[in-house]
């Protein structure tokens, strides 16, 4: 780490439009699927990360879309306010729920010229070392400014030093593991750990305008975001909602197919649908990981066990949404709202750090306050 701290002077001297165009032309390869970068790396992306080929193209697309020219620009333009004085470099544990996760902490620590260590998530090694190594080609100048490594999370024998000689901390990953790091890191820690989000649609919402929408947030990722829809509050019918719903699952699951699913997710979507038939739900059933709508009267939020699996909530009115929702204070990550303005300063309070329309929740920017910090905060 003292050897990477070093390499801040090296980082300084890069003129922003070096690294703009550096990272601009990185970012582009990895998103052309016939690039030599992607053509080496996507093979096994999608089988290591649990995605369909479909579904990785999508999945890179939301990702380096939010990163590309414009983004990046911004950001390192906004980064000249922060002070660039040599200091320790950051550490940033990623998780592997999501494919290309790094390029979200590593254009703003190059932003503010922090040198950074990335620890690749064990299940999957690939994305990372291999953006760091094209990006370090375009900028010779940051190649010794960043480094990828892996190892089993957890390691006190590796982590200690590590952590002793960093001056930032980011974690992604479960609520134990950023605990865990906590309690032995000197330096703060700031986590990412595992959030909900959901869509609010007020009145007067024509079902089929949102539905595709709709089914974008669930769908994308195989719904394993922190941006992943799970739940939907509706004043309008709910049974119009469920059936456009599922025509545009079903529609979507041909353009971007399931990916492989261990037995476990296989077992708690199915339990989760049968408890719901018991239960005497409405319940728009597609192929087990197409997607399945459930209409629950109780309203009450809850985490789907995944595999595009969603609840419709009915309420009769918008104004006790936010009471429902105060069990998941600061734990809501994103809305997707429509006709739903008015609970704009309520969802902000308990912790909502992004509101779009349906269709473009799973599609924020690097400006975006992931659990309402800047990222250039997070790393200045």
């Amino acid at each position: 780490m003292a050897f990477l701290g070093s390499q801040s002077t090296a980082l300084r001297r890069i003129p922003d439009h070096e690294l703009l165009d550096s990272w601009v032309a990185t970012v582009e390869a990895f998103s052309d699927p016939r690039s030599p970068e992607s053509r080496a790396l996507r093979p096994a992306l999608g089988p290591s990360i649990g995605l369909s080929p479909g579904g990785l193209e999508a999945a890179l697309g939301a990702i380096l879309g939010g990163v590309g020219k414009l983004p990046a620009r911004d950001m390192i333009r906004r980064a000249g306010a922060f002070p660039k004085d040599p200091r320790k470099p950051a550490l940033v544990f990623l998780a592997g729920n999501l494919p290309a996760l790094a390029v979200q902490p590593l254009l703003p620590a190059l932003a503010l010229r922090r040198p950074v260590l990335l620890k690749s998530p064990s299940s999957e090694p690939r994305f990372t070392p291999a953006f760091v190594a094209a990006l370090a080609r375009r900028l010779p100048a940051a190649a010794n400014a960043m480094a990828v490594l892996r190892w089993e999370g957890g390691d006190v024998r590796i982590e200690a030093p590590l952590l002793a000689g960093a001056g930032k901390v980011l974690a992604y990953g479960d609520s134990d593991s950023i605990a865990d790091l906590r309690s032995r890191s000197p330096a703060p820690v700031l986590g990412y750990g595992p959030r909900i989000s959901l869509a609010v649609l007020g009145a007067g919402i024509d079902p089929e305008t949102v539905a595709e929408g709709l089914a974008r947030d669930i769908a994308l990722f195989d719904q394993r975001g922190c941006l992943s829809i799970h739940g939907i509050f509706t004043l309008g019918d709910p049974e119009a909602l469920a059936r456009a719903l599922e025509v545009a699952l079903e529609e979507l699951a041909a353009r971007w197919p399931p990916g492989p699913a261990r037995l476990e997710d296989q077992a708690a979507a199915r339990q989760e649908i049968e408890t719901a038939h018991l239960q005497g739900l409405r319940v728009f059933e597609l192929p087990l990981g197409h997607g399945a709508v459930l209409i629950d009267p109780e309203a009450r939020l809850k985490i789907s066990p995944g595999l595009r699996i969603v609840r419709i909530f009915p309420v009769a009115d918008l104004e006790t949404l936010p009471q429902r929702l105060a069990p998941w204070q600061d734990r809501l990550q994103g809305v997707a709202m429509a006709n739903a303005d008015s609970l704009l300063s309520a969802l902000k309070a308990l912790g909502a750090s992004r509101i779009a329309p349906p269709g473009k929740l799973q599609h924020p920017d690097a400006a975006w306050h992931n659990g309402g910090i800047s990222p250039l905060e997070a790393l200045g």
